[in-house]
């Protein structure tokens, strides 16, 4: 009997061991996380419907993955600065109009940045509607006119 509890304790702990050292290896800012766009708001995980989702990662430039893939190249971020990644849509609602989706993005528009009022950027949305810009830390106004949201960049992070 003893010989037995001795066995399961010694599974147990490589077991406990073993997971520890797995968990060591996969610090938070080495993987990716992902983010699909469902109509309302980014949610975490892969788009369900193969449509494109946002690759982030700490210290790295998100990378807009138009399908499913098994690596991601990444590209570090410049000292002191950081990024911010969207969507550009036409919410679709009520009447009569249809489709799969609750939305409608807005391929290649130009999307104004600026700081304390001065216009420092215009980055075009890709064939989705989506975007990524790379800036260095700070406060900005990304879009124009009444579609203008607040956004803070901060250093090294997406």
């Amino acid at each position: 009997m003893s010989r037995v509890l001795s066995l399961l304790l010694v599974v147990l702990a490589c077991s406990v061991i073993g997971t520890t050292a797995l968990c060591a290896a996969k610090r938070p800012g080495d993987s990716w996380s992902y983010y699909h766009f469902d109509g309302i708001g980014f949610k975490a995980g892969p788009a369900p419907d193969d449509k494109p989702c946002i690759a982030v990662r700490e210290g790295v430039r998100p990378v807009v993955l138009l399908t499913q893939t098994a690596s991601t190249e990444s590209i570090n971020l410049p000292e002191g600065a950081g990024a911010i990644s969207g969507i550009c849509y036409i919410q679709s609602s009520g009447g009569k109009l249809g489709g799969d989706s609750a939305y409608a993005p807005c391929p290649r528009t130009p999307l104004l940045i600026s700081s304390g009022g001065k216009q420092l950027v215009t980055v075009q949305t890709d064939e989705q509607g989506y975007f990524v810009v790379v800036l260095a830390a700070g406060t900005y106004h990304v879009g124009s006119g009444p579609f203008t949201a607040e956004i803070s960049v901060e250093s090294g992070i997406t």
